[in-house]
């Protein structure tokens, strides 16, 4: 009975072993682990602990590098297995799997049992096939391309500017880090020096990348960097592709007589600019004197399509813009009365005047560097004529210059350029409704606002929402065409069109002085042209200028809230003082508060409001002013 009992029976309960998924790198780890021993190294540890790690994991892993999302398993421990697995390949090529078996019955914890592996034999030559695809799929997607730096990146700029400097005489072999940033910089669209905003790095940290592969070799103290020879190879290949692109690539030009004209305008702008606040830069006088490389071989290159879309577009809206403007009572060009008085009258004829772009100099800090400066080397490459001078009003306006006597008649065209952070600054302390004041009242009937981005316009101290409702406000309220641009680069890019596009409208046209209370409405259609002189414009647009009742009347009333510029022009037309103002309330007595809600103004014929007019009300009879 007792031989019956289940309770004291006994049951044999044999476990089948479980096949490693990733034979190999056991074997090898355990070889490592075995050699750290025998040499008494702490390594042994880290290789245990990878091992086990490895032994818990069901699922068969490639390369070493699949490795790494198991425990300590570092990038030193995959790198060997990686290596180790390309020597196994060359060693055997027919395939990892009979040598994964071999290895499998060799062990002794995994063989137990022959039916085991006579069941599995079965299933391995059903999918010996396709592992061999698998592996030589991935082997050619393991290709590695060989390595070329995208164009005008860090890597692209070191690599030919390292060329350059090979190849010209007196080369010591080397180049310091400061001279390579120098030479690399007009080859780069990224700063080497200060990091682009919400990073921490610049075109430079590019070097580290290039010793590692050994393209650049890297000795000495301080650094000194030379190209391989492998390096060089690159550059040559890269300066070839830029030069064979250049060559099957057609220059872009608007006119061929604007480049006629700014090809022979050199002498004569150079002798008429000798003033020595200006610092003037010419498209015959090459890139060259800014850098050493021609700017024959390195050039931003457009598409056709899109630059003649874009060139349609922009000339599309200065036509709108010069069509809006409103016609003055007289025209210069039919009263000769309202030009300069006597011998100050100017006239341009065609091919005797260059257009001619004027940069505020007070953008660019140190003028001792100004080299260096991004903006200067863009414009540079652009092939326009432009100089740095000190403007009152505006960041870039356009000026045409006689060529013989050096006379500057003014475009109808200013530019005021503002960063995103730029923008939030002059917000919060003023300057952005004072600079608009003064550029509506210039004279210049076409003023262009050039936003342009900083980084992700994160960094800034006011909500991106706000600025982009400032902008809305700046061309809705007040008509003032907003134009949006990516980085610096677009925005030179957008200057440059902008400038041949101003040398084509105006080239074939005759030019004449006109002072600016009587100048008239431009049409581009006509062939006689009535402009200020540069000299009136600057002397007019200062901060500094004696303002006359009327225009510190209007200053005043744009303190207040929600008092644009349109809406002070118009109240100043109906009442042009302040005295008089004070006046028609006392007449009005308790009827002030609505004395100017019905004033209208704007294209839109809009009034001013109940709102406004009670808050002037308040503001200027609740108090003494006299």
């Amino acid at each position: 009975m007792s031989s019956l009992d289940p309770k004291k029976k006994r049951i044999r309960i044999s476990v089948k072993p479980r096949k490693s998924p990733n034979p190999l790198f056991e074997k090898w780890l355990e070889e490592w682990k075995k050699e750290a021993e025998s040499k008494g190294s702490d390594l042994q540890y880290c290789f245990g602990k990878a091992l086990k790690s490895l032994q818990k994991y069901p699922l068969p892993l490639k390369t070493g590098r699949d490795c790494g999302i198991l425990g300590y398993f570092g990038n030193r421990l995959c790198v060997m297995l990686d290596r180790k697995l390309a020597e196994y390949k060359k060693e055997h090529p027919e395939g990892l799997d009979a040598e994964c078996d071999d290895i499998a019955d060799d062990n002794p914890q995994q063989s137990s049992t022959k039916n085991i592996a006579n069941k599995a034999k079965p299933r391995s030559k059903k999918l010996k096939s396709p592992s061999k695809d698998d592996s030589n799929k991935k082997g050619t997607r393991k290709r590695t391309k060989e390595y070329v730096p995208a164009w005008r990146s860090g890597p692209y700029a070191l690599l030919l500017a390292l060329l350059d400097a090979e190849q010209k005489p007196g080369y010591q072999g080397h180049l310091t880090k400061a001279e390579l940033q120098t030479m690399a910089q007009p080859l780069c669209d990224t700063s080497f020096k200060r990091p682009d905003p919400g990073t921490h790095y610049t075109a430079w940290n590019s070097m580290s990348g290039l010793v590692r592969r050994g393209l650049v070799l890297k000795h000495g103290c301080p650094a000194k960097f030379s190209l391989s020879d492998t390096g060089s190879e690159l550059a040559k290949k890269l300066r070839d592709e830029c030069n064979s692109k250049n060559k099957s690539t057609d220059s872009i030009e608007i006119s061929d007589e604007s480049d006629e004209n700014c090809g022979t305008a050199s002498s004569s702008h150079k002798n008429s600019a000798s003033s020595s606040d200006n610092t003037n830069f010419t498209s015959s006088e090459k890139t060259n004197s800014l850098t050493d490389y021609s700017s024959e071989t390195i050039t931003t290159k457009t598409s056709m399509k899109q630059l003649n879309s874009y060139q349609n577009n922009l000339h599309h809206k200065i036509q709108l813009q010069d069509n809006k403007m409103s016609p003055q009572k007289k025209q210069c060009k039919s009263q000769p009365s309202q030009f300069s008085s006597g011998d100050d009258t100017v006239i341009l004829m065609p091919g005797t005047f260059d257009v001619i772009l004027l940069v505020e100099k007070r953008n660019f800090g140190n003028m001792e560097k100004l080299q260096d400066d991004q903006a200067v080397r863009e414009l540079s490459t652009t092939g326009i004529l432009f100089e740095l001078r000190h403007l009152k009003v505006g960041d870039y306006v356009w000026v045409c210059r006689d060529r013989n006597a050096g006379h500057e008649l003014m475009l109808p065209y200013v530019v005021e350029r503002k960063r995103m952070d730029d923008l939030a600054k002059s917000i919060q302390d003023g300057r952005y409704r004072d600079q608009k004041f003064r550029m509506k009242r210039s004279g210049i009937q076409n003023v262009i606002y050039l936003i342009e981005s900083h980084g992700d316009n994160t960094h800034t101290i006011l909500p991106l929402q706000s600025l982009k409702q400032a902008a809305v406000n700046t061309q809705v309220i007040d008509k003032i065409t907003v134009k949006r641009t990516s980085s610096l680069r677009d925005s030179v890019r957008y200057l440059g069109i902008m400038t041949k596009l101003l040398v084509r409208m105006y080239s074939k046209k005759t030019i004449v002085s006109c002072q600016r209370e009587n100048l008239p409405q431009i049409q581009i259609g006509d062939d006689l042209i009535s402009l200020m002189t540069f000299k009136e414009f600057n002397s007019n647009t200062g901060k500094n200028k004696v303002l006359d009742t009327q225009s510190l009347f209007m200053r005043q009333l744009m303190q207040l809230s929600g008092l644009s510029f349109p809406k002070a022009k118009a109240i100043v037309k109906c009442y042009p003082s302040v005295r008089v103002l004070m006046a028609a309330y006392q007449e009005a007595g308790s009827a002030g508060e609505k004395l100017l809600a019905g004033i209208r103004y704007g294209s839109m014929n809009r009034t001013i409001g109940p709102v406004i007019s009670k808050t002037i009300y308040q503001l200027y009879s609740h108090y003494n002013l006299s």
